[in-house]
C-alpha cells in the first residue's frame, strides 16, 4: 500500500488484478451510465471556499449518527456479491470499517451471512433488508438482525424493478456466468484471481437457503426473480415501524416528497441514493438532490448521501449541503480487490486524511463546523454548478 495515495490508485491496482468482466461489474452502471457519470460531474462542479488564519490545529472528524460514534463521517454503502472481488468479501470490509471507526451496511445480496459480519464487527453493522415476495423470508432476516444485536435496518427502497447493465450483458455476467471466449482468455490471464475464486468462498446468497442448504450458483438468479417484490409500499415501512424498536433508514430517497413520506411513516433516517447509477439511468446526481431532501426532512431524521464519493473533499461537500454523513461503496470494493482487508483500511485512511486537510482549508475544527449552506459570495453554489453542467450537456448535444 506504500504506493497507493488515492482511491484512483486503488482503482488502478484493482483493474490490474481483476478480470475485465469483474472490474466492469464493479465499475459499471445502468444503460448509458448517465447517472453514474452525473454523480461525479456534479461533485466536481461544486466548489468550496478557502478560509485563512483560523486555528485548526485540534481538528478531528468524529461525529455521531443514529446513536453510533463515527471517527469519520462516512459509512459503507451496501454492496452485493463482493465475493467476486476477493473471497474475504464483506467480512474484510466489515472488519476494516470497525477498525476505522465506521459502519458497514450489510446487503441482502451479499455472499456472506449477517452472522459473519456482526461476528467480526460487533456494534458496527447495519442490516439492509428488502421486502421480499415471501414475507416470511423478510421476517426471518429482521429477526436474525435483532438476535445479533443490530440496531439499525436500512430498507432497500429502489429495488422494485431492476435495470439492465450493458457492460454485464456484454460480458455474459450472470448466475452462473456465461462469458464469451475473449473473457475466458482474459480471466485466464489473471491466475491469482482464478485461484482465489476456485479455493475461496463459494458463490451463494449468504443470508438465504433452500430446504436448509446453501443456494447453488445456478439457483441464485431464479431465487431473486421469484422474490422480487413490486408491491411494496410505505405501508410496509409503517408495519416495520410497529414491530422494530431500533432505527429505520430508507435508502433510495431522491425527492422531497419521498423524504417527507419516510419521516411521516416512522423512519429515523433517509439515505439519499441513486444506487450508484446502477438502477435508474438519467436522473439527478445525489449531491443535486441532497439540499431539497435536507430541507424536507427539517432535522426530523438523519440524512446520509452516497454516489460518486472518491475524495475527502466530496465528504466535505456532502456535509456542507446538510448531510449528517456520507457513504461510499465502490472505493471499498476497489480496496478489497486491490489488497483485501488492508486495501479497504487504506481506503479509509486516504479519505480520512483528505477530509482533515480539507477541513483545515475550510477553517473547520469539527465536522459540525463545516457550513450547512454556504453563502453565494463564498461559494459557487450547486444550483450554478448544475446550470453549468446542463449548459455543457446541451452544447455537446448540439
Amino acid at each position: 500500500m506504500r504506493n497507493i495515495h488515492s482511491i484512483e490508485d486503488l482503482r488502478s491496482r484493482a483493474r490490474r488484478r481483476l478480470p475485465a468482466m469483474v472490474f466492469d461489474f464493479i465499475e459499471g452502471g445502468a444503460l448509458d451510465e448517465l447517472t453514474l457519470r452525473r454523480n461525479r460531474e456534479a461533485l466536481d462542479a461544486h466548489l468550496l471556499p478557502q478560509r485563512v488564519l483560523v486555528d485548526t490545529s485540534q481538528r478531528h472528524a468524529t461525529t455521531r449518527i443514529l446513536g453510533t460514534r463515527l471517527d469519520l463521517p462516512l459509512v459503507v454503502s451496501p454492496m452485493g456479491l463482493l465475493t467476486v472481488c476477493h473471497p474475504d468479501a464483506d467480512v474484510a470490509i466489515a472488519r476494516a470499517a470497525a477498525t476505522s471507526g465506521s459502519v458497514f451496511v450489510h446487503s441482502p445480496w451479499s455472499g456472506c451471512s449477517l452472522d459473519e459480519v456482526t461476528d467480526v464487527a460487533p456494534g458496527r453493522v447495519w442490516a439492509q433488508i428488502a421486502f421480499w415476495n415471501d414475507a416470511a423470508e423478510t421476517r426471518r432476516h429482521i429477526d436474525r438482525a435483532q438476535a445479533l444485536g443490530v440496531d439499525t435496518l436500512v430498507v432497500a427502497g429502489d429495488v422494485a424493478v431492476s435495470s439492465k447493465r450493458d457492460r454485464d450483458l456484454r460480458h455474459g455476467t450472470g448466475m452462473p456466468p456465461r462469458p464469451p471466449l475473449r473473457d475466458v482468455v482474459n480471466t485466464a490471464l489473471h491466475p491469482g484471481w482464478v485461484m482465489r475464486w476456485l479455493l475461496g468462498r463459494s458463490m451463494t446468497w449468504g443470508n438465504y437457503r433452500i430446504d436448509g442448504r446453501a443456494i447453488r450458483m445456478r439457483e441464485m438468479e431464479s431465487w431473486m426473480e421469484r422474490n422480487e417484490n413490486q408491491t411494496a409500499t410505505w405501508d410496509d415501512i409503517a408495519r416495520l415501524r410497529s414491530t422494530w424498536n431500533g432505527n429505520i433508514v430508507v435508502k433510495g430517497i431522491m425527492t422531497p416528497a419521498d423524504a417527507r413520506l419516510a419521516v411521516d411513516h416512522g423512519a429515523d433516517g433517509v439515505f439519499v441514493s441513486n444506487h450508484g447509477g446502477r438502477q435508474f439511468d438519467g436522473q439527478q446526481a445525489t449531491i443535486e438532490a441532497l439540499p431539497r431532501v435536507v430541507d424536507a426532512v427539517d432535522d426530523r431524521a438523519a440524512v446520509i448521501v452516497d454516489g460518486g464519493m472518491r475524495r475527502g473533499s466530496d465528504i466535505a461537500k456532502a456535509l456542507a449541503l446538510g448531510a449528517d454523513a456520507a457513504a461510499a461503496g465502490r472505493p471499498f470494493a476497489l480496496g478489497l480487490a486491490a489488497g483485501a482487508q488492508s486495501g479497504v483500511e487504506h481506503a479509509f485512511e486516504v479519505l480520512h486524511d483528505e477530509l482533515l486537510t480539507v477541513m483545515g482549508f475550510l477553517g473547520a475544527t469539527r465536522v459540525d463546523d463545516i457550513p450547512r449552506m454556504l453563502s453565494d459570495t463564498a461559494n459557487v453554489r450547486l444550483e450554478s454548478a448544475t446550470a453549468t453542467l446542463a449548459a455543457g450537456t446541451a452544447e455537446v448535444g448540439s
